[in-house]
């Protein structure tokens, strides 16, 4: 994959609130105008292909991270000659420059790759001194580093099923549930990645990945748009044949 480029102005001065309302969501109403114009943030903007992780006018210093407001990134981590891989998209809060596995006592690697054009939106110390102000949105970010936690197990326990058109199915619709659509036909999944890179996201090899989707969209659980995006043609639990799960009390630690 090509290196991905930076456009040409380094950074844009917006606002928070444009990039991602949602944050201001446990905001009084009658305060989140005034919150809404008084938060701002750089806007960065990548091109797709292999990414240093730097961001063009240099990382935020004692700030959080950068949160991922559009496009979608591929964070592959190699240790041992295994490669392991998860999807960054909106929503997401990430520290992209940091990566201390030179000095791990099992050494690792970390690559990023913007699949697509990607932007971000930096959470510089002093748009977290501004933020604070309102402590929902400032909970609401913290919120977004725990999901992302959450997110990252669940795919975990996605790679862990049996069948490899179990894992497939899982993962387009736990993409469904962060970034999907409702269309006529079924549920839009704006994902447009290689055979390659699902067979790292499910822990499979490539020629696997092909036969079992070749399977999905010939007994009609998937279909490949033309725009190489996917479209998911039944329920979840249809689709993988598997229950809700087992009662509360079902669950937990043998003795």
């Amino acid at each position: 994959m090509t290196l991905a480029r930076a456009l040409r102005r380094p950074f844009s001065v917006t606002r928070l609130f444009d990039e991602d309302p949602e944050l201001f969501d446990g905001v009084a109403r009658a305060e989140v105008e005034h919150a809404a114009a008084r938060i701002p943030v750089k806007a960065y903007e990548i091109l797709p292909g292999r990414w240093t992780g730097r961001l063009p006018g240099g990382e935020p210093e004692r700030g959080l991270g950068v949160l991922v407001v559009g496009g979608v990134l591929l964070r592959t981590v190699e240790a041992s000659g295994r490669r392991a891989s998860e999807l960054l998209g909106p929503g997401d809060l990430v520290r992209p420059w940091e990566c201390e596995g030179g000095g791990a006592s099992i050494p690792f690697a970390v690559r990023w790759d913007a699949l697509e054009r990607c932007r971000f939106a930096a959470l510089e110390e002093s748009t977290l001194r501004t933020a604070c102000r309102w402590p929902a949105v400032v909970g609401a970010l913290t919120g977004r580093a725990a999901r992302r936690a959450d997110w990252l197990a669940l795919q975990l326990t996605i790679s862990d099923l049996r069948r490899v058109d179990d894992r497939l199915l899982s993962l387009f619709w736990h993409c469904a549930d962060r970034w999907g659509s409702v269309a006529p036909a079924g549920i839009d999944v704006p994902l447009r990645v290689t055979h390659d890179v699902l067979a790292q996201l499910v822990c499979a090899q490539r020629p696997t990945v092909t036969a079992a989707l070749r399977r999905l969209q010939r007994q009609g659980f998937v279909r490949r748009r033309a725009d190489r995006t996917w479209l998911l043609l039944r329920d979840p639990a249809d689709s993988l044949g598997l229950a809700a799960g087992p009662p509360a009390d079902a669950i937990g630690i043998a003795s």
